[in-house]
């Protein structure tokens, strides 16, 4: 599928993600990341034959914006010289090798610019080495950056024995993407769609007000960090058969706990909640890199004072099953369709967000993400091997979002968080929150929410030492 000489149309979200960029051009919130330790020599001719082979293959990599009548539009170039950079680091420390992924994952994209991806291979020693690949998040989503990196991998395995790399061909272009939302938001489906939507806003508050440490700017600079912690395992081995008990999955189980944290946190007993889903046609472009996101809103509805775990994940569960049922319309028609007026200190309809992603045996890449110490998970794959790198990345997107990777052997949690808002002892102290909540739905999904008790041992100590003035 060609361009005409104004570039492709592009896709609702690829158009916020445009005007985003340009709202805090030198924000990395949107740049999407993930990388893998290599621990054996890597061939650098054939690993720089295997990112231009993969650019080639997956076209969204090679996008160019630009602007015309007040619309974004995308064209594809040829090619992308100089995609992977090569960085000697001999002899950094782990903090240093840490230091320098996170820089090149922080440096802005410009959309302007042909190829909104790169590639980065730090070596430290002959057999260890970190392969970094980032992309803004208009030409890919999670999903997409392992897309992309399985096919980095083996593309770069077939290089080193001089074969092809033997992907599924052909893909389906992203453009048919494109094409197809288009038809549907000129149909009677978008009215449809549109109405669900406002039914569940109707009378929401259109901010959730959680205490923080700042005043709120009068702009928002999508600015952010990251707290990261793994749920002790006995919790994380108890997730799928407490969920499977109450009758819902473990996505609604640790949604639900999430939604319970906002609700302590503001006092609020009414507010909307994001929450990722992907609009990837499974069938027809499994294999193709881009942004099929869309996240959508979630009532959270805490006005029964004695509100159990059970009842807040059967309406968790039920609401979720309702949004995928028109997960269609995209979120950046929602504000106009909802009547919401700008306000440009935070995010329109929901200020928190949620995200699962769950590992399973078809991605193995995923599992080395999740380990609390990489060096002990290494994974043959392509006849490399394997171990986990750490990213931070997508932070100061909303107040305050919790990304949870669940694999077989663990439960990885990010809660990610705007740093003009929160001190990072905040966000410790609502992760410690959480974990209180999850567990206590676990151990008794009768109990109702407001009744966890959040105050730990230590803080009593130190709540009652205020008190003594024995400090």
């Amino acid at each position: 599928m060609t361009a005409g000489p104004a570039g492709h149309e592009v896709s609702l979200g690829q158009e916020a993600l445009w005007f985003l960029q340009r709202l805090a051009p030198a924000s990395p919130a949107y740049n999407v990341a993930m990388a893998v330790r290599i621990r054996q020599a890597v061939d650098d001719d054939a690993l720089r034959r295997a990112a231009a082979a993969v650019a080639d293959r997956h076209e969204l990599l090679r996008s160019r914006f630009t602007e015309r009548d007040g619309r974004p539009r995308r064209s594809t170039v040829g090619a992308l010289p100089g995609l992977l950079e090569i960085r000697e680091v001999p002899g950094a420390s782990d903090e240093e090798l840490n230091a320098a992924a996170r820089q090149t994952v922080a440096r802005p994209f410009d959309l302007t610019e042909a190829g909104p991806v790169r590639i980065l291979l730090l070596r430290r020693a002959a057999e260890d080495s970190v392969l970094l690949l980032a992309a803004h998040h208009a030409v890919t989503d999670g999903a997409s950056q392992v897309i992309v990196l399985e096919d980095l991998l083996t593309a770069y395995a077939a290089e080193v024995r001089g074969a092809a790399p033997g992907w599924p061909q052909p893909l389906r272009p992203y453009q048919e993407y494109v094409t197809a939302e288009r038809e549907l938001l000129d149909s009677p489906r978008r009215a449809e769609l549109a109405d669900h939507w406002r039914q569940v806003c109707a009378g929401a508050p259109s901010a959730l007000e959680l205490p923080t440490d700042r005043p709120r700017p009068a702009r928002k600079r999508f600015t952010g960090a990251s707290r990261d912690f793994r749920l002790p395992e006995e919790l994380a081995r108890a997730l799928r058969p407490a969920a499977a008990a109450a009758g819902v999955t473990p996505f609604v189980l640790l949604f639900g706990a999430f939604q319970a944290l906002l609700y302590r946190w503001s006092a609020q007993p009414d507010f909307l909640v994001g929450y990722a889903v992907s609009t990837r046609p499974e069938r027809a472009m499994r294999n193709t890199a881009g942004y099929f996101v869309n996240t959508l809103p979630c009532r959270a509805d805490f006005g029964a004072a004695d509100l159990t775990y059970r009842q807040l994940m059967a309406q968790v569960s039920g609401q979720l099953r309702q949004g995928l049922a028109h997960r269609d319309l995209p979120l950046p028609l929602l504000p106009a369709e909802l009547g919401l007026p700008h306000d440009p200190s935070r995010t329109p309809v929901f200020q928190s967000m949620f995200s699962l992603i769950t590992a399973t045996r078809f991605q193995p890449l995923l599992e080395l993400l999740a380990p609390e110490d990489h060096a002990k998970s290494e994974l043959v794959h392509h006849g490399l091997r394997l171990t986990g790198f750490d990213l931070p990345q997508q932070e100061g997107q909303f107040d305050l979002s919790a990304e949870v990777l669940q694999t077989d052997a663990a439960v990885k949690v990010a809660f990610k968080y705007d740093t003009d808002l929160f001190d990072p002892a905040t966000v410790d102290r609502m992760a410690g929150h959480y974990r209180l909540l999850l567990a206590a739905a676990v151990a008794d999904p009768d109990q109702p929410v407001r009744r966890t008790e959040l105050v730990t041992a230590a803080e009593r100590e130190t709540l009652l030492s205020f008190a003594t003035a024995a400090w």
